[in-house]
């Protein structure tokens, strides 16, 4: 599908729901369409070095793998995966074929203003909402599969350096300082992996690489009093079966983006107390690591979005990429 089809699709009513405060979100990987009722998730045909959604049968695959992994953490949430077809764009052509053009993951439509990136913006997020999170999440972290499978460190430094993709961008957009900045940070986990890749994969034999979200952020979670996690990775296993630690580090580095260093902090600590995790210099070292890491995948799909969004409308994005870059080189300095 294109945005002129995702329009009439809106337009004509053509999924089910109440209409009156519907709404259009696009991200650099899909559709999000919100009816009075429901959430439906569209997946662009985008093809990009991590992800490939570029033929139908690949969006119903990963459709229906999204419904089914994310029913661990929202179950509540996630609904059915809902046929696109020709008929329900084209809604007044006459005898137009029901042809499935697409698919559409189903969601109950939740309350806005539970979502927790919201709430951090207006300051709204508590110690205890923190404290209830890391429950669910540690009791996730023990309750799902653990991968005995050893890491590729040279798969993880390939992902680390794929921010090279988009340095182009970066440098027109940003300059040069903030291309040093991100050119020292792939040389710094380099060097991490090299002298760290038996402790990587001595974590694996303690059954610390599990299927987990693979996706953590504050963009992906309602806070009510039993939080829900949603919009976990689903069309990328190597993303999503992770150290747990990765997993939690992208929660870590989106607190503090938005300047809450004491809330990471207190959910890091929550977290490894009810998950059963000994707080050692390893432990801290390794998950600083991994926020490098994570602030690097955030700025590189921040720069993906900017570069793809109209020009003169994209300065919260470059800067928001600006900031991720940022942390990414305090958490390679060990900061």
């Amino acid at each position: 599908m294109d945005i002129k089809q995702i329009h009439a699709l809106i337009n004509n009513r053509s999924l089910p729901g109440n209409y009156c405060k519907s709404s259009l979100t696009e991200t650099h990987i899909s559709w999000i369409i919100l009816t009075d009722d429901f959430a439906y998730k569209i997946k662009r045909p985008a093809r990009f070095s991590f992800v490939d959604f570029s033929s139908l049968d690949k969006r119903k695959h990963f459709c229906k793998k999204e419904l089914q992994l994310n029913s661990r953490l929202a179950p509540e949430m996630y609904i059915d995966v809902l046929p696109v077809t020709k008929n329900m764009v084209e809604a007044e052509t006459e005898n137009v074929e029901e042809e499935i053009i697409d698919f559409a993951v189903q969601m109950k439509r939740m309350d806005n203003s539970r979502e927790m990136d919201k709430m951090l913006g207006r300051n709204e997020v508590t110690a205890g909402e923190i404290d209830r999170l890391a429950i669910k999440i540690a009791d996730f972290h023990n309750r799902v599969d653990i991968i005995d499978k050893p890491f590729d460190v040279d798969d993880i430094q390939e992902t680390y350096s794929d921010i090279e993709t988009v340095t182009p961008y970066l440098k027109e957009k940003a300059g040069k300082e903030m291309l040093s900045k991100v050119t020292d940070c792939i040389d710094g986990s380099n060097r991490f992996l090299k002298e760290n890749a038996a402790l990587i994969n001595e974590r694996v034999m303690r059954g610390y690489r599990r299927d987990c979200h693979g996706d953590l952020n504050s963009y992906n979670i309602f806070l009510y009093p039993d939080p829900v996690i949603f919009d976990c990775v689903e069309f990328n296993d190597e993303f999503r079966q992770i150290d747990v630690l990765n997993d939690i580090a992208f929660l870590c580095v989106d607190l503090d983006f938005f300047g809450r260093e004491d809330l990471s902090e207190l959910f890091c600590r929550s977290y490894q107390n009810y998950y059963g995790m000994s707080d050692t210099a390893e432990t801290r070292m390794l998950l600083n690591y991994y926020k490098s890491f994570r602030a690097n995948i955030r700025a590189k799909v921040t720069l993906i979005s900017a570069s793809k969004s109209d020009p003169g409308k994209n300065t919260r994005e470059i800067s928001d990429a600006g900031k991720y870059i940022d942390l990414m080189e305090k958490y390679s300095k060990g900061t």
